[in-house]
C-alpha cells in the first residue's frame, strides 16, 4: 500500500532555502565626526594621479559621502600612524596639515611604543591589541 503524504509538508520540503538576511552592518567601518558627518573609512591605497606618495586620505566633510582612504600596503606602525593622521582631519577640517602630522605623530608614537598597540590578523577581522 503507497504512503500518504502529507502535501504541506511535501511542498515545504520542495521550497528552496531563503538566503539568510545581512545583518545590516556596513560594508566598511563608519563613524561621525563631532558634527555628526558620516565618513566611511576604506583600505584603497590613494591615487597616485590625484595624491602623489599619500598614504591616506580624508575627504571633505562637507561632501557628499565622506571618505578616509587608507593604504593598505603599509606597515603596521605606519598604518596605525596614517590611521590616526586621517582621523584627525575628519574631526579637526580646519587644523593645519603641520598641526595633524604632529597630533598623529604623538599618538601613535605613544600607542606603538608606550602601549605596545599592535595589528594582529585573524580569520574573521583585523585585530587590534595592547600589551
Amino acid at each position: 500500500m503507497p504512503r500518504k503524504t502529507n502535501p504541506k509538508k511535501t511542498a515545504a520540503l520542495k521550497k528552496p532555502k531563503k538566503a539568510k538576511k545581512k545583518s545590516g552592518k556596513p560594508k566598511y567601518f563608519t563613524f561621525s565626526n563631532a558634527e555628526g558627518v558620516k565618513y566611511e573609512v576604506v583600505f584603497r591605497k590613494p591615487d597616485e594621479r590625484l595624491f602623489e606618495g599619500a598614504d591616506g586620505f580624508c575627504m571633505d566633510p562637507e561632501g557628499e559621502k565622506p571618505k578616509i582612504h587608507i593604504n593598505p600596503y603599509l606597515t603596521k606602525r605606519n598604518e596605525l600612524n596614517t590611521i590616526i593622521h586621517e582621523f584627525a582631519h575628519a574631526f579637526f577640517w580646519e587644523a593645519t596639515e603641520n598641526q595633524v602630522n604632529k597630533f598623529g605623530n604623538a599618538v601613535s608614537k605613544f600607542l606603538y611604543t608606550e602601549c605596545g598597540w599592535r595589528k594582529t590578523e585573524s580569520k574573521r577581522k583585523t585585530l587590534y591589541r595592547g600589551k
